[in-house]
């Protein structure tokens, strides 16, 4: 299973022929333009006629610009603190391939992201909000969590979005729609169609076979009021280490249309098909030589023994095919008042193959979500806004899987089916929740204060015994009429949180503010595992009398109580924002070994406790020097040791969670000058424990990355034209980057090995 490869030439593709040539048809037919500026952005616009906003679609999402900051604290007074990516930011922290969102967030203080390889396409990755994983992160889409619980991925690609928003503390109650909010909120704002006709191509090659093509073309606005976008992208790479690819095919549009002065209909859809080989993580015991294992991977020959030829590369891959759709319906009943109706709808198929001990797992995958929000909005006259609004959605199935299957592998290398390894039904997971927000502003301070009922009834599941079933599909094999496992099944039910939320903001001076938050949060818990674990060893759980619906009664969703303390210091060119946070979680939910059945399973009987100190800053230094970075001293400690089953006690009171670093330090310096900019990136992270007793420390690291682009077509009397080089991982040092464990997992993990020095160009033109 060792795999030792370097760097693969590979010839120039199609796709790298047709970008090249539509650059250069771009280059010659486009003379250049002088730079328009972009409208101002006005107080009070959203109420205005449909006329006087459309000169302002863009307005909201500055082009990037040399010069801008990279990310920082949102320039507003709501008293939530909120932290946003510029597009300069998305251009440079998304990498050449501008496909993952998790990228973007890496200057944000308390965020560790993290992926198996350097251009964020692989399945292998992870992202974590002041120590919380991404499974408890609200993923939204205009403030839309048009996105599953398994299978998709990142919709759109970056060149589509305007603005990365994320919420890490406290949030408000028309935010953080979804499953999970827990971690926090990453919305997506996405780039809407512009005002003037208008066109980017952009192609991309680099390391490892990697290469994209990325055009978008927008209409501008026509007489009759419409303007749309359409935009699409191939993008294919090799595994750094190992056999086997990622690639990635999407296309999105998007269309906006006003229907007399009050009424405006929105609507954007995309279709993503993404795939990818995965990476075999390393146990810690192998984190201690990376000079050894670091290119350790999945076999790339078979040997002709099945067990072993189970950890094939070829079997080890995922693919989702998604397709959504959603629009805003925004009708203005007069100038202080409007109703918004955002209806969506997530479809996603794939599968994913895994090495199953001496077998092959096949999940194929099939679920969707149909959900949408409405939404009043009043400005009062006493400088007062007032919200009031309800979110809705259905989601089938999965997780858990509805059906898995096993195979074992033949001397020649074909999958042989050898089970069914669970087969189950479903009902419909349902969320319901009404909101609130109400915000005052009196002369230097704003008070914004609001309540959400989160309501979330889970589906009924029933399993059943799969053994002697066919090699057929889930809908055919029904008619073998399977047999119900009377101990496998689990009843509806319902749960409700109410999710406060309450900030002031106070201007001290023109150029200092502060603020305090305070909001409840709700993390989902995690049904997948819990009865992948029940069928895994039945009669074992049945021996203690624990049933499936027992198992899954010991979960249920957690809170977490977050407040935030802060102040703002901005001018035209300085910009420092520190934040003390604090969080208190009830009812977290932990993955912990049971000897008395000798099994893993969750509980929902942890506490823990967060505080910390963020630092956020930017300065434009000269007009050719900018700075943007952050600090953070963190801290998440387990309240108190935590029951493990009947009859062992697990002692991690007073432990730091796992995959959480006490310490962290980024910093971005983009210099620019006669179209030229350069942007090196420095990143730290201090040890980070892979098991909640704090053992299995992995070493800090520190990362360097370095971007560079010269525009060069307007000089040359042509369309924009710039050209880009970059360097992930400069000094090639060997780190651990992903870890499996999250803070739920206490009883073991896994982890990936930070990509190597990775080396890429472009070339972009526009019009």
């Amino acid at each position: 299973m060792i795999m030792n490869r370097g760097m693969l030439a590979r010839p120039l593709t199609p796709s790298w022929l047709y970008g090249v040539s539509l650059l250069a048809l771009a280059a010659s037919a486009v003379p250049a333009k002088s730079e328009e500026a972009l409208p101002p952005i006005e107080i009070g616009a959203d109420a205005a006629p449909r006329s006087d906003r459309a000169k302002a679609a863009d307005a909201p999402f500055r082009a990037a610009r040399p010069g801008d900051a990279l990310s920082g604290p949102a320039a507003d007074n709501a008293p939530t603190p909120k932290s946003s990516v510029t597009m300069e930011g998305i251009k440079i922290l998304g990498g050449p391939a501008q496909a993952s969102s998790y990228k973007v967030l890496d200057m944000m203080p308390s965020v560790i992201e993290d992926s198996a390889d350097p251009y964020g396409l692989s399945f292998n990755r992870s992202i974590t909000v002041r120590g919380v994983s991404d499974f408890f992160l609200a993923r939204t889409i205009n403030g839309l969590p048009i996105q599953g619980i398994v299978g998709g991925a990142d919709l759109f690609d970056l060149d589509d979005i305007g603005r990365v928003d994320l919420y890490r503390g406290s949030i408000p109650a028309n935010q953080g729609f979804g499953f999970s909010n827990a971690a926090g909120v990453l919305d997506l704002n996405l780039l809407p169609p512009k005002e003037k006709l208008s066109g980017t191509i952009s192609q991309g090659a680099g390391s490892n076979g990697f290469h994209r093509t990325f055009a978008r073309i927008d209409s501008g606005r026509l007489p009759t009021g419409t303007s749309f976008f359409v935009s699409g992208s191939i993008t294919d790479a090799e595994k750094w280490k190992g056999d086997g690819d990622a690639r990635r095919k999407n296309v999105a549009f998007g269309l906006t249309q006003p229907l007399g002065d009050q009424l405006e209909v929105s609507v954007y859809g995309v279709h993503n098909d993404q795939k990818a080989n995965a990476y075999l993580p390393l146990t810690f015991v192998q984190t201690q030589n990376l000079a050894a294992t670091a290119f350790f991977d999945y076999n790339t020959a078979f040997t002709g023994k099945s067990g072993i030829d189970a950890s094939y590369y070829a079997f080890n891959r995922t693919r989702y095919v998604t397709n959504a759709i959603f629009a805003e319906i925004a009708y203005r009943i007069d100038p202080t008042q409007s109703i918004v109706l955002k209806p969506y709808y997530w479809r996603n198929t794939g599968y994913q193959e895994t090495t199953s001990g001496a077998s092959v797992r096949l999940w194929p995958i099939s679920n969707y979500n149909l959900g949408g929000t409405i939404e009043y909005k009043k400005h009062l006259p006493w400088d007062a806004d007032f919200a009031l609004g309800f979110w809705s959605q259905s989601a089938e199935p999965e997780p858990p899987p509805l059906h898995q299957k096993l195979y074992t592998v033949t001397p020649i290398g074909s999958l042989n089916f050898s089970s069914w390894s669970s087969l189950a039904t479903s009902g419909t997971h349902q969320f319901f929740s009404p909101y609130t927000q109400y915000t005052q502003t009196f002369d230097a301070t704003t008070v914004s204060g609001g309540v959400r009922l989160h309501i979330e009834s889970t589906p009924h599941l029933q399993y059943f015994n799969a053994k002697g079933l066919p090699d057929v599909t889930y809908s055919d094999v029904w008619s073998y009429l399977p047999t119900p496992d009377t101990n496998g099944v689990a009843p509806a039910v319902t749960y409700s949180e109410w999710l406060p939320n309450l900030g002031v903001r106070h201007r001290l001076s023109e150029e200092w503010s502060a603020n305090a938050s305070y909001s409840r949060k709700v993390a989902r818990p995690d049904w997948g595992p819990q009865a992948s674990s029940f069928l895994g060893a039945e009669a074992a759980y049945l021996a203690k009398g624990i049933t499936l619906a027992s198992l899954m009664g010991r979960i249920r969703p957690a809170t977490v109580d977050a407040v935030d303390v802060g102040l703002r210091y901005e001018t035209g060119d300085l910009t420092i924002a520190p934040t003390f946070f604090g969080f208190w979680t009830h009812k977290k939910e932990v993955l912990v070994y049971d000897p008395a059945v000798g099994q893993n399973y969750y509980q929902s009987n942890a506490a823990t406790v967060g505080r910390g100190f963020e630092l956020e800053t930017s300065w434009k230094a000269t007009d050719w020097l900018t700075l943007t970075g952050s600090a953070t001293i963190a801290s998440e400690t387990y309240v108190a040791n935590i029951q493990a089953g009947s009859s062992s006690v697990m002692q991690i009171g007073g432990k730091q969670t796992p995959y959480t670093p006490r310490y962290q330090a980024k910093l971005a310096a983009t210099y620019h000058r006669d179209g030229f900019e350069i942007t090196p990136v420095v990143r730290f992270n201090s040890t980070r424990y892979g098991l909640a007793d704090n053992s299995q420390a992995v070493s800090p690291y520190a990362i360097v990355d370095v971007n560079a682009s010269y525009e060069f077509g307007t000089k040359l009397g042509l369309t924009p034209m710039t050209v880009s080089a970059g360097v992930t991982n400069l000094f090639d040092h060997r780190y651990i980057s992903a870890i499996s464990v999250n803070e739920t997992n206490l009883s073991s993990t896994s982890y990936y090995v930070g990509a190597p020095r990775t080396i890429f160009a472009g070339v972009t033109a526009s019009f």
